[in-house]
């Protein structure tokens, strides 16, 4: 049989210690490898849904673009339209209002000079 002294034994027990760490290490590595995989997949899954959804998006942006600025030609055509039609009541008003002041004015004349005439204003 063979003899073993102290420090054999402390080399044993160290050997094993040792050996025990690194099958735990083995296992530490093997399951860190399987979530990286994991999530790999995951995100590999996550990106083939999101481009074609991205591709959606930037269509419907891209078309409400071109929406708004139909809407903002309209407006500045609706903005030009209500100006004429300013433009146009002014002159509508200022040649219905010069006529119209002038045959009150004579209405008012004529009144004054009918009741001159007949001895209505002498009271």
């Amino acid at each position: 049989m063979l003899a073993l002294t102290a420090g054999d034994t402390a080399l044993v027990v160290l050997a094993a210690f040792w050996g025990l760490l690194v099958a735990f290490l083995c296992y530490v590595l093997f399951n860190t490898s399987r979530v990286l995989e994991s999530t790999k997949m995951t995100i590999d899954e996550m990106r083939q849904e999101t481009v074609p959804l991205l591709r959606e998006v930037r269509t419907s942006v891209e078309k409400t673009n071109r929406e708004l600025d139909r809407v903002d030609g309209m407006l500045k055509s609706a903005g030009n339209v209500v100006e004429r039609v300013e433009r146009l009541s002014g002159l509508v008003e200022q040649a219905a209002a010069s006529p119209l002041v002038k045959v009150i004015s004579f209405g008012a004349g004529l009144k004054g000079a009918v009741s001159k005439v007949t001895g209505k204003g002498k009271k």
